[in-house]
């Protein structure tokens, strides 16, 4: 991939506009909410390694990954309390992104993130809305629904780890205080009034226009305002806190291979690399089972196996997730999860190491975050979405810098989309062109 381009702005608005943070539970979320910054014109790069200098510039924004989703309440305020802190100092704006689906340690985050922005701002409110439109996630009468399905009806509600009992924001987000639209109030001086009681605040969204709307309602508060959510909240506040940046065209891709990780068991990443492997006769899918990548000795020879096979000169690489995974999840708080995906990642780099003509394709939070670190990757360039919530990038740093990669939510995406993007991405014919 060429060198990213920086983006073109006007000198008055550029020399005017904010510098913004992104604090994200995982990597797949913070790249799927930077990555609507970047449509909007902002300078945007995820950053990985603690001591790359990041962050200030005027029209930048800076993505930090706490990896707090899944751990205890303390860890998970701890975590978002100290990614906060390494950015407070440098930029005007703070967005939180959460679990669009609202799993995980939520209001810990929440707290974490109000314990820094409180330093500066005394009377510091969340602001919390989860609501993805595009994606099918929306917020009706205080009800979390997944394309009109109660959330907890859906897969996600037998997540094998954070799983969600309950559609019922009030439920999900203890103490939190519900803010309704009203013909006669404006959401911003509803929100004002509800801030006197509470520290936050949640709001329904089920279209675009709502969020577009909330962003604005925010964005009127000032900067004691922390907006919580998903991407779809991410791109309207974009917009609000950055008028007048201007987005530069992406550079293009030139892969010669692609290596896909798929550390996710969600049945719609389940269901697309089983399309991608229906879809193309060149696919080789390297799928370990549970032992091979808990046992050491197992492990080890499954690598070696990986480095002397095929795989290294196929067009297409599949490296997934045991399915049988899911049990031991669901029936153990054990490190299984992290030992699965650093064995997934390890195996990532024998492929990826010191061929430049490859790209990488991450399905699901831990498994890129996994991934990206044992490459060597200081910070990743977001240059654009190939699809709604899917970003493309260039990687910084470590063996694979300067190579192309696509992030993806476990969830999320069309049963052909990975197999449509992996497509493009060896032809090289439409990756290049904006959504």
């Amino acid at each position: 991939m060429t060198e990213p381009t920086e983006r073109t702005m006007n000198d008055v608005s550029t020399s005017q506009a904010p510098s913004a943070m992104i604090v994200a539970d995982d990597l797949t979320g913070a790249t799927d909410s930077a990555v609507q910054f970047a449509r909007a014109g902002w300078h945007t790069q995820l950053v990985l390694d603690s001591r790359a200098e990041a962050g200030g510039k005027p029209g930048s924004v800076t993505a930090r990954v706490t990896d707090a989703r899944a751990l205890g309440s303390a860890e998970a305020r701890s975590r978002t309390r100290e990614a906060v802190a390494a950015g407070a100092g440098h930029a005007s704006h703070l967005f939180l992104k959460i679990d669009s689906t609202l799993r995980g340690t939520v209001m810990d985050q929440i707290s974490g993130a109000l314990d820094v922005w409180r330093e500066k701002h005394p009377s510091a409110v969340a602001v919390v809305c989860s609501a993805y439109p595009p994606m099918g996630r929306t917020v009706v009468d205080g009800r979390l629904l997944v394309n009109n399905v109660p959330v907890h009806e859906t897969p996600i509600g037998r997540d094998p780890v954070t799983p969600v009992a309950t559609s019922a924001i009030a439920d999900l987000l203890a103490g939190s205080t519900r803010v309704a639209r009203s013909a006669n109030v404006s959401l911003r001086d509803a929100l004002e009034a509800a801030s006197a009681a509470s520290s936050v605040l949640t709001v329904d969204a089920s279209t675009e226009a709502d969020i577009a709307e909330l962003a604005e309602a925010i964005t009127s508060l000032g900067h004691r305002a922390i907006p919580v959510g998903s991407a779809g909240l991410a791109l309207a506040l974009a917009a609000a806190w950055g008028d007048g940046l201007v987005a530069a065209t992406p550079p293009s891709a030139q892969a010669s291979r692609v290596v896909l990780v798929a550390s996710s068991l969600h049945d719609v990443t389940l269901e697309q690399v089983d399309a991608l492997s229906d879809a193309r006769s060149d696919v080789v899918v390297l799928r370990p089972s549970l032992q091979q990548l808990l046992n050491s000795g197992a492990r080890s020879q499954w690598h070696d196996a990986v480095s002397a096979a095929s795989a290294r000169t196929a067009p297409v690489t599949v490296i997934a997730a045991p399915t049988e995974r899911r049990e031991t999840l669901a029936s153990s708080r054990s490190d299984a999860s992290g030992r699965v995906a650093d064995g997934l990642a390890q195996a990532a780099h024998s492929l990826v190491a010191g061929e430049p003509g490859a790209s990488l394709v991450l399905m699901g939070g831990e498994g890129a975050r996994a991934v990206l670190e044992t490459l060597g990757t200081e910070r990743v360039h977001i240059h654009r979405a190939i699809r709604e919530g899917m970003p493309i990038g260039t990687i910084e740093g470590g063996v694979a810098n300067g190579a192309t990669v696509v992030t993806k939510a476990g969830g999320f995406g069309a049963r052909t989309d990975i197999s449509d993007i992996v497509s493009e991405l060896l032809d090289n014919e439409s990756v290049g062109t904006p959504l």
